[in-house]
């Protein structure tokens, strides 16, 4: 009778808060993995440098205040039956003076999984681990974004860590053919291509037949000056006036940088930001929108962002207009719903877009984003993982 093969303990090293406003691919690989192997998620090291800013000093306080073991706050987003959420005490400078003592730190908040019994995996979102690869039976690199290109965030302590990680990774998953090439010229040896998805079974819930949609272009996200084209939404936001309306939903200045004066400039041409919401607050609110927006600048880190509001917005019925990103233009090959456009046609293009559709279209767009939920990709990693660790038996 054949024996059952150990539950693997995955450690997890994100590169944000478990309870931070909007969810990333990180939180829902955490979700997924969870379902079959035992999961402790360690919230961010701190890969941008903090500064003397309301918000950075509010984060660290919450984080000292988790570290110390207060669990008074509330939890903002579920918890995967069974997995452990770690918040590391270290400081977040990752250069030669500070790296014997934030090893320590990391060692002692980690013990747990350095203690466990095997295997253990180390599924990491951010190259700078600190050798726990060493503790290891299978390591996967995650990597989402070019970490390195964007402000604020320590460069050399990245790639330091990219040159140690490259030489123990079983395999590096990468979501862009930007991050691919990155990967591949940082010399992992194997790298999986996959795209970011979405958890598109809660937004055609919410969806909502055409005679319920008004003339409503929304961004969903961190509103950030490091990623929007601010012109181009102020342009977007003019053009809307008495045709339309241009909604906001999301966090302001997440990743450092004010956004206050933006977002008021933006609110005179007769933007609304609506906040942040959960995520079944924003499919309420997509499913009644016509056109999803995804105004990034073009620069040298938003060219490895891969969406996953893309396929948000998709699966909410809506049609997709985006700047040029390298992943959404690719897209815009295969999917008439999306398009990709230059600044200076943006405008005319939403307009455009506009225009009432029927509800055929509405339910083409939703159909075009079934295969790209989580469903399928939280299956497509959980065999991963499990080809790994028989390849490490």
């Amino acid at each position: 009778m054949a024996t059952a093969s150990p539950v693997a303990n995955v450690l997890m090293l994100g590169t944000a808060e478990w309870d931070s406003p909007i969810a990333t691919n990180q939180h829902y690989v955490a979700r997924e993995l969870a379902e079959t192997t035992k999961v402790t998620f360690v919230e961010s090291l701190g890969l941008r440098r903090p500064r003397l800013s309301r918000d950075d000093v509010v984060r660290m306080a919450g984080r000292i205040r988790k570290a110390v073991g207060d669990r008074k706050a509330p939890a903002h987003r579920p918890r995967p039956a069974g997995a452990r959420i770690v918040s590391p005490l270290v400081l977040p400078l990752h250069r030669t003076p500070t790296r014997p003592l934030n090893r320590a730190l990391l060692r002692r908040a980690t013990g747990n999984w350095l203690r466990s019994s095997r295997p253990r995996v180390l599924w990491t979102f951010t190259p700078v681990t600190y050798g726990l690869e060493e503790a290891a039976d299978v390591v996967i690199y995650h990597c989402v974004d070019l970490l390195a290109t964007f402000p604020g965030v320590d460069g050399v302590a990245v790639a330091r860590g990219e040159r140690s990680l490259s030489g123990r990774t079983a395999v590096a998953v990468a979501t862009s053919k930007a991050v691919q090439e990155h990967l591949v010229a940082a010399g992992f040896p194997r790298v999986e291509l996959l795209p970011n998805v979405a958890d598109v079974s809660v937004f055609t819930a919410a969806s909502r037949p055409v005679a319920e949609r008004r003339p409503v272009a929304l961004f969903s996200g961190n509103l950030t000056v490091h990623k929007l084209d601010l012109r181009l939404l102020e342009s977007t936001a003019a053009a809307l006036r008495g045709r339309g309306e241009l909604l906001l939903a999301g966090p302001l200045a997440a990743g450092g940088g004010s956004f206050d004066a933006e977002l008021r400039r933006l609110e005179e041409l007769g933007a609304r930001h609506v906040g942040v919401l959960t995520p079944a607050q924003l499919a309420e609110l997509a499913g009644t929108c016509a056109v999803g927006l995804i105004p990034y600048e073009i620069n040298d880190y938003t060219r490895g962002v891969s969406p996953l509001k893309c396929f948000e917005y998709l699966s909410s019925g809506l049609a997709v207009l985006s700047t040029g990103l390298p992943a959404v233009t690719e897209l815009a090959l295969t999917n008439s719903h999306v398009v990709a456009a230059e600044a200076d046609d943006f405008p005319a293009r939403l307009l455009e877009l506009l225009q009432p559709v029927t509800d055929t279209v509405v339910n083409d767009r939703m159909a075009s984003a079934a295969e790209h939920g989580w469903t399928g990709r939280g299956a497509v990693l959980r065999e991963l993982l499990e080809t790994e660790l028989v390849r490490e038996r």
